[in-house]
């Protein structure tokens, strides 16, 4: 055992501050304050940061963005007690590289006021639920700066505002004053910090999306959207002090997994810069996440760099841009899990844990699995096998537009949220820099082992199970041609109680597409060869019959038209209509053409919210 003393590796989600306090591990990410921060200069309008005055950073959970904006707070923000003294500052970044630049430091080290927040909490089970939790955190962060309720420099309105900030009783109101008080609490204490040090304010708003994506999960995305809008208002009208013609905010800086769409709640943000997980700016690549170098460093520090390519293989595979990335969640559990092993010389016992997969998930991922169709099926395939794939990239989805269920958008979330990286040598440049952000055809590929594993035990395991669990899609498929409208009625149902959401009754597509691709997720599930000549949207007929397909030795045959109505509506006699489609356009000839079929049967199954109802007609 060495006798090397080791820190503790920092695991359990401490921020900066307590990090350095506690003398924990620290990579060190610190040169990213002058990329952020520093106006002093002159770079090309690639890099997207100096100048600007919002920067949203998005990137996969777990690689270290909380960090980040503990880090950037706790270099920039002043003392209240004594304002100048950094005294902790340099205590909190003594050993680190951007120490070095003194004039940098002597500038930015301790100098501004900060309003530093985490919207990772701002969820419930209803708008009211979440409304509150946001109304708390605002209370918390007012208290913070209590030095201003005796302020000189803040006049009575001001001070009743910040008397009315630090009441949850009043914010709790629910009312349109409370409300109107609680969405415009950044501008205001933005204000007050201003006059109260007479400097430009900094704001960092972590986890900004969490509120949005808790929304949709529980249906009032629409009254969060409203919410989040006024909240950060601030973005879109800058304030001014209108002696010296500056703007009170100096930068704000926002981290998520998704970068919202410019026509949700940044309406309006004309200076927003966002740098993601695909964009091409060689100085942020690096700034979240762990860089080859930095995962290699810390290996070696802990004695354990003969397993970086155990490291490497499991957890790498990450490419932005022109960097290799490494979740840090990873390499520093798999160091924390298994140095004790490697010191006592028990190397039999180390292992390489999924760890980022047991910290995270996406209800909204498992929400596509009923919907997505026998093409995205073998494109997961694809991705298990170690190939990549293609599709349409949304850059900039709303969380509301996942209720459609376009498998482009599920994809686009698997790559935003870390199951999937950009496969930058398949990728053509010149798709990534289309203005269109959302007609952008580019490759993925699954980044490491990790991630493998994840796809094959869990993602892809849910969707081959979606239905094949006591062989319930061959069932269905079997009382189709039996004509056993009952079961089939009674197993759909099941299902759509579990798989489809009540929005998409809601959305702008025709409700039919969702219901159309439900079903096809149902036969895909099929045993091999159960079904054959399986046919969607096919041309028959004088028309396009939904589905067809016919059983395993082609001697039964069905034809399935599907119609949506709204909820309350009597749906048999849509159903029978739907039949009498198959009818007048001749769905059924090319099956009575053929003489080995001994069996056709048509089907109308109308869909309302998560109920059906089944026609049925023998036509052979």
């Amino acid at each position: 055992m060495s006798n090397k003393h080791f820190l503790a590796l920092p695991v359990t989600g401490d921020t900066f501050a307590e990090i350095r306090e506690k003398n924990r591990y620290y990579v060190d990410k610190t040169p990213y304050l002058k990329t952020v921060f520093s106006e002093d200069e002159a770079v090309d309008d690639k890099s997207l940061i100096n100048g600007t005055t919002v920067l949203l950073l998005t990137r996969p959970r777990r690689f270290g963005k909380t960090l980040l904006m503990s880090m950037f707070e706790s270099f920039l923000k002043i003392s209240a007690k004594e304002p100048g003294n950094i005294t902790k500052h340099l205590n909190y970044f003594k050993g680190t590289k951007i120490l070095e630049d003194k004039e940098f430091c002597k500038k930015y080290m301790g100098q501004f006021p900060v309003i530093s927040i985490s919207l990772k909490g701002v969820h419930g089970k209803t708008f009211k639920a979440a409304y509150f939790k946001l109304a708390e955190l605002i209370v918390e962060k007012a208290k913070e700066f209590s030095f201003l309720e005796n302020s000189p420099a803040l006049d009575e309105d001001d001070k009743e505002t910040y008397a009315n900030l630090k009441r949850k009783s009043y914010l709790r109101n629910f009312n349109d004053d409370a409300i109107s008080d609680a969405t415009s609490a950044i501008a205001s204490l933005a204000s007050m910090l201003y006059k109260h040090f007479n400097k430009q304010v900094y704001i960092l708003i972590d986890e900004y999306d969490v509120p949005l994506a808790k929304a949709q999960d529980n249906n009032y995305h629409k009254e969060m959207v409203e919410l989040m809008s006024s909240f950060l208002d601030f973005l879109k009208d800058t304030q001014k002090d209108p002696e010296k013609d500056t703007s009170i905010i100096s930068k704000v800086i926002l981290t998520g997994c998704l970068k919202v769409a410019k026509n949700s709640i940044f309406t309006g943000v004309n200076n927003l810069k966002v740098n993601t997980v695909t964009s091409e700016n060689e100085n942020l690549t690096g700034i979240i996440g762990f860089t080859k170098e930095e995962t290699l460093k810390t290996l070696q520090d802990y004695e354990m760099g003969d397993f970086k390519d155990v490291v490497k293989n499991n957890y790498d595979g990450y490419k932005f841009y022109d960097k290799e990335m490494f979740c840090p969640w990873d390499v520093l559990n798999f160091v924390e899990d298994n140095f004790n092993f490697k010191q006592q010389g028990l190397l039999s016992e180390i292992e390489a844990e999924n760890y980022w997969a047991n910290s995270t998930s996406s209800p909204a991922v498992y929400e596509y699995l009923g919907f997505l169709t026998d093409s995205d099926n073998q494109k997961m395939q694809d991705l298990v096998d170690g190939n990549s794939i293609s599709f349409v990239l949304n850059e900039s989805m709303n969380y509301d537009c996942l209720s459609e269920h376009d498998p482009n958008d599920f994809w686009s979330l698997l790559l935003h949220t870390g199951y999937l990286t950009l496969d930058w040598e398949k990728t053509k440049k010149d798709e990534l820099s289309k203005d269109n952000s959302s007609n952008k055809e580019v490759y993925v590929r699954i980044p490491n082992l990790e991630i493998r594993k994840c796809f094959k035990n869990d993602i892809k395991k849910r969707f081959d199970s979606f239905l094949k669990k006591d062989n319930l899609a061959d069932k269905i498929a079997n009382a189709l041609f039996t004509g056993d409208t009952e079961f089939v009625q009674t197993k759909l149902r099941i299902y759509l109680k579990k798989f489809v959401s009540i929005r998409d009754t809601a959305t702008k597509a025709p409700q039919e597409n969702y219901y159309h691709v439900f079903l096809n997720g149902v036969f895909t599930n099929c045993s091999n060869d159960f079904l054959t000549e399986y046919h969607s949207n096919y041309e028959s007929g004088d028309g396009y019959a939904d589905i067809t397909f016919k059983s395993e030795y082609s001697d039964n045959a069905v034809i399935i038209e599907i119609k949506a109505a709204h909820v309350g509506t009597d749906l048999n006699p849509i159903s029978k209509n739907a039949i009498a489609q198959i009818e007048d356009k001749h769905y059924a000839d090319p099956f009575l053409q053929n003489s080995m079929i001994k069996s056709i049967y048509a089907y109308g199954i109308v869909f309302s919210g998560k109920n059906c109802t089944l026609s049925v007609k023998k036509i052979k």
